[in-house]
């Protein structure tokens, strides 16, 4: 069954404790965190102080989306707790593999993101070695801004089509526009952890 995970970015800050405490009674599979410097996107958001405060909140498990450049040197602070995946960008990192490689040597799983625009070949080489994929369905920083791009369901069908035929273990996750008109047709193709933000919060 696929996993939901509510992005906090879409929500308002000041009260940010009283929607924790809902999350945790709606039982929500993941927080999602999305890291924002404000040169790989526009915006900032989420700073590890910040980030640590929600984890020693809750106990609701922590997706990290790192928005930022040169993630190598985030990393380390936001291998929190609760914690379980730390994800960079592609685009944003010139050293892929030991940018991934230090996500695993803090025992978190490492997980890789694509930009809507970048194609699932430019992964070949890590594919035996991610734990996790996301594939952007708008591009970053633009949530609640720009609409669901359709054509992502058909790289998560890639995606899926070649774990099974290489044996590959990693989980595919999409971000962006997500809603209950759309849902369907991702899970359908493969998609194990969906992330949506002003839909479940109903901003």
């Amino acid at each position: 069954m696929v996993k939901i995970a509510t992005s906090l970015h879409s929500g308002p800050k000041l009260h940010m404790s009283e929607i924790l405490d809902q999350l945790k009674k709606a039982d929500v599979d993941l927080l999602h965190i999305d890291v924002m410097d404000s040169i790989f996107v526009p915006e900032i958001d989420f700073g590890s102080n910040f980030t640590k405060e929600i984890s020693q909140y809750t106990d609701i498990p922590l997706d990290i989306h790192m928005m930022v450049n040169n993630p190598s040197r985030l990393i380390n602070e936001y291998a929190l707790s609760t914690t379980t995946d730390i994800g960079i960008h592609y685009e944003a990192t010139q050293q892929l593999h030991r940018d991934l490689f230090q996500i695993k040597q803090l025992n978190k799983k490492a997980e890789v993101i694509i930009n809507p625009g970048t194609p699932i070949n430019s992964l070949s080489a890590v594919l035996n070695f991610v734990d996790q994929i996301m594939v952007m369905s708008v591009d970053p920083g633009c949530s609640g801004k720009s609409p669901f791009i359709p054509e992502v369901a058909s790289k998560i069908k890639k995606l899926n089509q070649l774990r099974k035929e290489k044996n590959y273990h990693y989980l595919i996750e999409a971000d962006g526009g997500i809603t209950d008109k759309n849902l369907k047709v991702l899970v359908d193709n493969g998609l194990d952890i969906a992330v949506s933000g002003s839909f479940i919060l109903r901003l």
